[in-house]
């Protein structure tokens, strides 16, 4: 259910080139991901990048027994990638990458798609703009607003924020506000984006995709864009997302139909190179007569004290006409906290420490970090009002 994340490397990218050096060093964000070896770019090129991360996790849920397990991608997601660039002439560009994640602790892929997390080819313009076609990163407020880039694993963001709900027939997104009901999804396959050169400080990016589930309707998969405003130090983002389901029953002895679900978004984020702080608010909204919204509240914050990097993460998931499986209105909320410090053992290499907890009131099953709730008695169906929490200890390096 959620989406194997690392960092934003097309809003990275253009803000780098927009910023000046001396804005770049004083930010932590922007100094720290510049480091990283896929985005030292120039020229023609063909580069070869990745991360391996491997920790051990303990994972506890109420009325249930703890257990420690091995963990891939507790900080950072593991992966193998391939970027490419070709300098045109005339402030042009071609472009193109692959990347694909995988289970440090099997080896195995993360799922069928190899290059699951990106593949893309496109065009980029000092004066037009960028231009790609492929699996890409959606066009959404960029994922260092959550100071766990959204990681599939030690994110309450990624959890309670995409409204991952248990229920008898498995985990899926905000199930309790509707059929059909949707997340953003983070990687769209088959999509179109467009974004704008960033001049003095403002930028947009726009995306369209096709529809992804091999049948006639809907016409489209996911459509929406982003404005976002940045100096270096602050960082303002507005984003609408809109995303169609493959066809479900709505209604019992009716046809199936796509359900469209609306997810506008605001987020700030303040970074002075030593304290990171930022917020978000959006709205899930699925199209449909009777539907229930769910509102996502955040705060986070990176507090870095030389080869320390303190962080923490609040997020807050509230529901309004919410139903239970039966149809019945029902309350629905879940509390997320995330707390967590990075050790640099060098530019590259560092180790991590990670303790987290979702709290779910009323009839709300999120889950985290893909630990399962205990079942009611001689049912499928999970119990209700359960907390979990999780504590992970592990290493990285990206090379």
């Amino acid at each position: 259910m959620p989406r194997s994340t690392a960092l934003y490397p097309a809003l990275l990218c253009t803000l780098l080139a927009a910023l000046p050096a001396s804005a770049q060093n004083q930010s932590f964000l922007m100094s720290r991901m510049s480091q990283l070896p896929e985005y030292g770019n120039t020229g023609d090129s063909v580069r070869i990048y990745g991360t391996v991360d491997l920790g051990m996790m303990h994972t506890k849920t109420d009325h249930a027994a703890g257990r420690w397990q091995q963990q891939s991608g507790g900080a950072y997601t593991s992966k193998l990638g391939f970027y490419a660039s070709e300098d045109l002439g005339g402030g042009l560009k071609a472009e193109a990458k692959l990347e694909a994640g995988f289970n440090a602790d099997t080896g195995t892929q993360q799922s069928s798609a190899l290059f699951n997390r990106e593949s893309w080819v496109g065009l980029k313009s000092s004066t037009f703009g960028t231009l790609r076609f492929g699996n890409q990163i959606n066009a959404m407020l960029p994922l260092f607003v959550d100071p766990f880039v959204l990681v599939p694993t030690n994110s309450v963001y990624t959890w309670v924020g995409g409204g991952a709900m248990q229920g008898p027939r498995g985990v899926g997104a905000n199930t309790d506000l509707g059929p059909g009901a949707a997340t953003i999804p983070v990687r769209v396959p088959k999509s179109l984006t467009y974004a704008t050169p960033r001049v003095m400080g403002f930028g947009a990016q726009a995306i369209y995709a096709t529809n992804p589930y091999g049948t006639s309707e809907p016409k489209v998969g996911t459509r929406g864009g982003v404005l976002s405003f940045t100096d270096g130090r602050v960082y303002l983002a507005a984003s609408m997302t809109q995303v169609w389901s493959s066809p479900v029953t709505v209604n019992v002895g009716q046809p199936a139909q796509s359900v469209r679900t609306d997810i506008p978004a605001v987020g700030a984020l303040y970074d002075t190179g030593k304290l990171v702080l930022s917020a978000s608010y959006a709205r899930t909204t699925p199209q449909l007569a009777g539907a229930g919204e769910a509102q996502i509240s955040t705060l986070g914050a990176i507090l870095v004290q030389d080869r320390l990097s303190w962080r923490a993460s609040l997020v807050h998931r509230d529901t309004d006409g919410a139903r239970n499986a039966a149809g019945s209105p029902v309350e629905s909320s879940a509390l997320g906290l995330m707390l967590g410090v990075d050790y640099d053992l060098s530019r590259r290499t560092g180790l991590y420490a990670r303790a987290g907890s979702v709290r779910n009131f009323g009839a709300s099953t999120i889950i985290l970090n893909s630990v399962a709730l205990p079942f009611e008695a001689g049912s499928t169906a999970p119990q209700l009002g359960i907390e979990t929490r999780t504590l992970s200890l592990g290493v990285f390096h990206n090379f």
